[in-house]
């Protein structure tokens, strides 16, 4: 699978913010049980405007997202969003892998967090070697090294 990363540019904004819906809408009603779009734009724009954001592409089209921090001792991916069209097509694993040998590289864990309703996240989370280290209300927090 041939994919392409890129920074985020001002164009893609309206894109990003209906990709955010998209994929968490349904998740977050059932996480949470509501939806609330100015709590979801505030937290859009917050990653927005004090984060990196690099953009997933295929043949040139945006196909998801993704942030990704050095937050002192591991690397944290902080998002990862693939357009539910794109999903299940081996997308989140290629840039997954590339992230988890990033961190190693660096000698550093890949950490991150999955909400306990994305059971599909959580078992490829698993499969790639993520290891459960901490189970929040809503959340759990997992770590390859």
């Amino acid at each position: 699978m041939t994919i392409r990363i890129r920074p985020a540019e001002q164009t893609d904004y309206y894109w990003l913010l209906d990709l955010h819906d998209t994929v968490y809408r349904e998740l977050i009603i059932k996480e949470f049980g509501y939806w609330d779009d100015d709590e979801e734009l505030g937290l859009f724009l917050k990653s927005w405007e004090t984060k990196k954001i690099d953009v997933i592409l295929k043949q040139e089209k945006p196909i998801g997202m993704f942030i990704i921090e050095q937050q002192g001792d591991y690397l944290w991916l902080d998002e990862i969003q693939i357009d539910p069209q794109y999903q299940n097509h081996g997308i989140g694993t290629e840039v997954i892998l590339q992230l988890i040998f990033r961190a190693r590289k660096l000698g550093l864990p890949l950490r991150l967090r999955v909400l306990h309703a994305n059971q599909g996240a959580y078992r490829l989370y698993q499969k790639l070697g993520f290891q459960p280290i901490h189970r929040a209300e809503h959340h759990v927090l997992m770590e390859v090294c």
